[in-house]
């Protein structure tokens, strides 16, 4: 029923192409320079061509003079993997230190019901903390749909591709696979860890977020505090 979820994501991200007959003189060259922190600040800014972009297209030119075919999983960054495909092993989060220390550091209770206002509030600047031993990054957000509303506790975790809610949460929101709902207010498609992944039973907030809401994250390892910001060009000031 909600097999379209993947495939809604997999649209809006940026599409690859296996060939392309484009010369790479045509394309425009990152910056180079000597090895040095002024030559990476340079390369990586905003003013010059992207060089990821650059050494893909340029893989795939070469490979097209030589007449051959480039594979995906080889040159392309943006390239995911079916969401069933993934897995991760998290030994330091579990559904019972969610309910309990987790819930009690954040102040309220894991999976409990949200408000209405809250289920309806689009976020725009979220707030979580560094916990553990791991320095996991938890952002707690009201997950929604038609029929529910609960507070979930998210571990963001930028190796993950896809979004997922636990096998608990999943229930309750009423999903066997996966499915679309709000997450802080914006609608994003979650997926159900499979029953022989090693996370079942946490919530993995993943790049396909992030990326789809233009997602600009803080993180203060120092103070455990956490922001994420939404959408916008955020200006960064430093405090004392």
């Amino acid at each position: 029923m909600f097999r379209s979820a993947s495939r809604q994501i997999a649209k809006a991200l940026p599409r690859s192409r296996i060939l392309t007959s484009r010369p790479v003189h045509t394309i425009p060259v990152p910056y180079s320079g000597p090895p040095s922190y002024d030559t990476i600040r340079r390369r990586f800014s905003l003013s010059h061509p992207d060089p990821q972009d650059f050494v893909i297209r340029q893989r795939q030119q070469e490979a097209l003079e030589r007449g051959e075919f480039t594979d995906i999983h080889d040159v392309d960054p943006e390239y995911s993997p079916d969401p069933t495909e993934y897995d991760v092993l998290l030994t330091d989060i579990t559904h019972g230190k969610l309910e309990s220390t987790i819930a009690e550091e954040l102040g309220i209770p894991y999976l409990s019901k949200a408000t209405e206002a809250d289920a309806k509030e689009v976020v725009q600047v979220a707030e979580g903390y560094i916990y553990g031993l791991h320095k996991r990054t938890i952002v707690p957000f009201v997950v929604a749909n038609e029929k529910e509303a609960r507070w979930v506790f998210f571990i963001v975790n930028s190796g993950s591709p896809w979004t997922y809610l636990s096998a608990q949460a999943s229930k309750l929101m009423g999903f066997d696979t996966e499915g679309i709902v709000t997450i802080g207010g914006h609608d994003h498609p979650i997926h159900v860890p499979s029953a022989n992944s090693h996370f079942s039973d946490v919530n993995i907030l993943g790049t396909d977020f992030c990326y789809m809401k233009k997602i600009f994250k803080a993180e203060d390892y120092r103070k455990r505090r956490v922001k994420m910001y939404f959408g916008r060009n955020w200006k960064v000031v430093e405090e004392p």
